[in-house]
C-alpha cells in the first residue's frame, strides 16, 4: 500500500510479520521489531524490481537457480547450521516456527517438520528438517526451498539474505 506522511511517499509492507514503512531515505520499524540496517538494501532491491509475477506455486532449490553454483555452498552451511542447532529439538524447531509466525506443512517430502515462511510478499520459502537418526547413522539435515517465481523478485544474494536473517530468527533464544 502506498501512503504519505508531511509529503513524504512511503510504501507499506509486510517483512517478516511486521508492517513496515519503506521511504525513500528511511526504513521505519513499528515499536519492538528488530531494526538492521542490511535490510535497507534487500528492500530497496525487491521493490525496484517492480515485479509483478504471481507466486507460481512450485517449489525449487537454489541450486536450480542460473549462476548459483558458487553459492550453493553458502546456502549448504547455513542448513547445515540449521540442522545441528535443532538436532534432537523439532518440538523446539515446530515452536519456534509458530511464534514466527510460520505455517506447518506437508509438501510431500517425508520431513519430520516442514514449515512455510512469508518474509516478504510473494516472496515464501519453504522448510524441510530431519531430525538426527543416531542408531541408522543419519545426522541432522535441513533444506530451504523457495517458489519458483523468486528470481523475479530477488537476485541470488538477496535470496541468502533472507534464509540467514529467517536463520537467525529461529535459532535466537
Amino acid at each position: 500500500a502506498y501512503g504519505e506522511e508531511a509529503g513524504r511517499p512511503f510504501l507499506s509492507l509486510n517483512y517478516f510479520g511486521y508492517p513496515l514503512q519503506v521511504f525513500r531515505d528511511e526504513l521505519r520499524y513499528p515499536p519492538g521489531a528488530h531494526a538492521d540496517p542490511w535490510d535497507a538494501i534487500l528492500l530497496y532491491n525487491y521493490i525496484a524490481s517492480q515485479a509483478q509475477e504471481p507466486v507460481a506455486g512450485r517449489w525449487i532449490a537454489y541450486n536450480s537457480l542460473p549462476n548459483s553454483v558458487s553459492k550453493a555452498k553458502t546456502l549448504a552451511r547455513l542448513e547445515q547450521k540449521l540442522a545441528d542447532h535443532f538436532a534432537g529439538q523439532a518440538a523446539r524447531l515446530t515452536q519456534r516456527i509458530a511464534e514466527l509466525g510460520g505455517e506447518i506443512v506437508a509438501v510431500g517430502e517425508d520431513a519430520d517438520v516442514q514449515a512455510v515462511f512469508w518474509p516478504l510478499p510473494k516472496v515464501p520459502l519453504l522448510l524441510s528438517f530431519w531430525d538426527a537418526e543416531a542408531e541408522e547413522g543419519f545426522s541432522p539435515q535441513a533444506h530451504w526451498l523457495f517458489d519458483a517465481s523468486v528470481t523475479h523478485y530477488l537476485d541470488l544474494e538477496a535470496m541468502l539474505f533472507l534464509v540467514e536473517h529467517l536463520m537467525e530468527r529461529l535459532m535466537a533464544d
